[in-house]
């Protein structure tokens, strides 16, 4: 061992590369990294959605939900599904078993057997819908556009945002709320259908065989083939007025504009979405699979002040659920954590040590970190919540192995050992308990790579991260560290002249010396004592310890589930649903940073549409800054609204964190 220790010790050039290799792969890696909330999970969970028109909640169950249901029963892998049928609408939940290895074969199994239904009513003109649920494809950030102005010119400006936000680097697909379709409403005229003794049908009739664009074949000859088309499509949708229902030799003839009134107009809406309390037209926006949140979010801010210099007067762009945010936060506290353990090592070895070997010990903080910033995409993880969170755990522990080193060939430089010799004693002498430390530090993570079921698939980057930064720490200080601490080992003069003047820390040394000999003295007590504390420790935990994975004190966001009696229009609910938002409106500004309003679902917390229900998010400051949780705010509101009339239910609920089981 001490040919190998000695080889790496006296190359100080090679030294100098390894390390700066790795920072600079590190640095290099950083414009590469994907930034996440969160790390590409497959969920195991596919949602199937049938819209069936006009039929009542147990027309849908009959006719659509037990039809898939029954195909979906020959599917092998399949953990459990739940369905809920409701007026017009039939979901699905489809849970897949999470620790089932053929995902992707079960998954086509599921789709085929939606696609062999065939005994759907006609009504139901699309097919069933089979969205896939991942962690990787998300909402990042919504974005409303609101303003006193007549809806076609607000509609026209959140058209053309729209095209802007959908070609922006990053962003998968844009989900708008509050954006009515066009539509042609043709109002017809009882007193006009019986003044021309013309039936309802024939206006139906005259208008859709006007408007087709069809192929009729081809002609053929010796010389050509022509293909035949049917164009009389409407060029302006206003022509419909002009269509001619009834025409003869004998009377006038009678267009549709003879018959009803013709108008340009928009859908019925069947969702109503505010921001802020304010009426908007507002985009989800979900990011590609592969792009960074940060830069993706960057990006459509810029674009929103772009947008905002060409706006009229009393129309405004706002945002809200910028999840971007807790990335940005956990990397800030990463490099915070960082720093300050720079700081501490810098001052600590400075003290005992010296200042230059102070520098090199510390360098493996970032050492360690570059390392496994260039490594995670090798094992294809992005720099997420999670992944970062494993960061701050191990920056306390990686310097640890170089301290040790560095601590152990200073002894025998102060003992009189020339600086070669002392770099290479001094490591082979630790180095199986270092290593031994670095061994149990990562067998103590390694039971996370095992855990089943969606937790498992989110936590497996703590361990990663901690085995990564442990390793490549170890490699530093074992390859790099000798050779950096040589170049500032003094003779063994200087440093008894070193030792002298620490004079202060024999009197700590004396102290210590003596509490540790009595503690051996007596070590039968100890032990029986420490024992007895674990057990203890351990009894105190089952019997008065609550055990929650993701504690809610620390979180940023609540719903509120709002409920109305059924039959409901969604007018009434909308009003109502104001008695709520101008309690959340009225939140401190230190607590409250934004809050968005639908009415007619409830969001994804539960399936299908309807007119008596609404859901408000609400997002808080970041925690730091304010000094109610989630949970206190929740009951200062509850004892308002616990007495509010007309409301069926009013429901809060906390996003804590992922799915747990």
């Amino acid at each position: 061992m001490d040919a190998f220790f000695k080889f790496f010790a006296e190359r100080h050039l090679l030294a100098i590369l390894i390390t700066s290799m790795i920072l600079l792969l590190g640095l290099s890696a950083i414009p590469r990294t994907q930034r996440d909330i969160f790390p590409n999970v497959d969920f195991s969970e596919m949602i199937i959605t049938t819209v069936y028109p006009g039929a009542s909640p147990e027309d849908v169950e009959l006719n659509v939900t037990n039809e898939i249901e029954e195909e979906l029963q020959g599917v092998i892998g399949i953990d459990h599904y739940s369905s809920f049928s409701m007026e017009n609408f039939s979901f699905i939940d489809v849970i897949i078993d999470p620790d089932a290895k053929d995902q992707g074969d079960i998954k086509t199994e599921i789709r085929e057997a939606v696609s062999r239904v065939t005994g759907l009513p006609e009504e139901v003109t699309d097919a069933p819908l089979v969205t896939e649920i991942e962690s990787a494809i998300f909402p990042i950030i919504e974005v409303g556009i609101s303003g006193e102005i007549p809806y076609r010119e607000l509609r026209t400006i959140a058209k053309r945002f729209e095209k802007e936000l959908e070609v922006l680097p990053g962003v998968s697909s844009v989900v708008t709320f509050g954006y009515l379709a066009r539509e042609i409403k043709v109002e017809v005229s009882p007193d006009a259908l019986q003044k021309y003794q013309i039936p309802l049908r024939n206006i139906i009739a005259a208008i859709r065989s006007r408007n087709i664009r069809s192929t009729a074949g081809s002609l053929e000859s010796y010389k050509s083939e022509r293909s035949l088309v049917t164009l009389a499509q409407f060029r302006d949708p206003l022509e419909v007025k002009n269509v001619i229902v009834r025409s003869t030799f004998e009377g006038p003839t009678v267009k549709v504009k003879d018959l009803a009134t013709v108008k340009d107009d928009f859908e019925e809406p069947r969702i109503l979405s505010r921001m802020n309390g304010k009426k908007a037209i507002s985009f989800m926006i979900n990011k590609k699979e592969d792009a960074d949140i940060i830069r993706t979010v960057d990006a459509i801010k810029e674009l929103i002040e772009r947008e905002k210099e060409f706006l009229p007067e009393g129309v405004e762009i706002l945002y809200s659920s910028d999840v971007s945010y807790y990335v940005r936060n956990r990397l800030n506290v990463v490099r915070n954590n960082g720093l300050i353990g720079l700081s501490f090592v810098i001052i600590l070895l400075a003290v005992f040590l010296s200042l230059r070997t102070a520098f090199w010990v510390a360098l493996g903080i970032p050492v360690a970190l570059m390392g496994v910033l260039f490594l995670l995409p090798v094992f294809n993880s992005s720099l997420n919540v999670i992944a970062l969170a494993g960061m701050i755990m191990v920056i306390g522990i990686i310097v640890d192995d170089a301290i040790i080193i560095s601590e152990n060939v200073q002894r025998k430089l102060e003992l009189g050992s020339p600086p070669l010799v002392a770099a290479v004693e001094g490591i082979r002498e630790v180095f199986p308990p270092v290593l031994t430390t670095i061994l149990t530090t990562f067998l103590a993570f390694a039971p996370m790579f095992f855990m089943s079921g969606i937790i498992g698939k989110f936590v497996f980057v703590i361990p990663l991260v901690m085995s990564l930064a442990l390793f490549v720490s170890l490699g530093e200080a074992t390859f790099a560290l000798p050779a950096h601490l040589i170049t500032g080992l003094r003779n063994p003069q200087g440093d008894r002249r070193r030792i002298s003047g620490r004079k202060w820390f024999d009197f700590v040394r004396d102290r210590y010396k003596r509490v540790i000999y009595n503690i051996l003295r007596f070590r039968y007590l100890f032990v029986a004592l420490t024992i007895f504390l674990l057990l203890g420790t351990l009894w105190y935990t089952k019997n008065y310890m609550k055990f929650v994975l993701f504690s809610s004190k620390v979180a940023d966001t609540f719903f509120v589930l709002i409920e109305l009696p059924p039959g409901s229009s969604l007018e009434a609910t909308s009003d109502k649903v104001k008695e709520i938002e101008e309690l959340v409106d009225d939140l401190p500004e230190v607590e409250l940073e934004s809050y968005t309003t639908r009415i007619g679902n409830q969001g994804f917390l539960t399936p299908g549409e309807s007119e008596n229900w609404a859901i408000i998010t609400v997002g808080l400051s970041p925690f730091s800054k304010r000094t109610r949780t989630a949970e206190e705010i929740i009951e200062g509101l509850r004892s308002v609204t616990d007495s509010l009339e007309v409301f069926s239910k009013i429901v809060y609920y906390i996003d804590a964190g992922p799915p747990v089981g």
